[in-house]
């Protein structure tokens, strides 16, 4: 599994990211298993870890992912009402 690091995303400017992979059909959220299980193979995420340290900054972190084909695609945790947002990165 390739090593990754959880780094912090203006919440407005994901907002903005999200409706727009939203609208484009290119959300995927955890209620949809399939779509949700393949992205997490495809790009070898450890979303265990990532899930360990979006619960240590939020209170109630809503994980996400954007795959519109653009280098803003990932997975992402959101809290609207902290208005905050971390994204998982791949180290090069």
């Amino acid at each position: 599994m390739p090593r990754a690091k959880v780094i912090e995303v203006d919440y407005y400017a994901f907002a903005k990211m999200l409706r727009r992979a939203t609208d484009a059909g290119a959300k995927i959220e955890r209620a949809d298993a399939a779509a949700w299980t393949a992205y997490v193979k495809k790009h070898e995420i450890n979303e265990v870890a990532a899930t360990a340290i979006a619960k240590q900054k939020f209170e109630m972190a809503t994980p996400v992912i954007l795959a519109e084909g653009q280098d803003t695609d990932g997975l992402y945790f959101h809290s609207k009402d902290e208005e905050g947002c971390l994204r998982l990165v791949p180290l090069e």
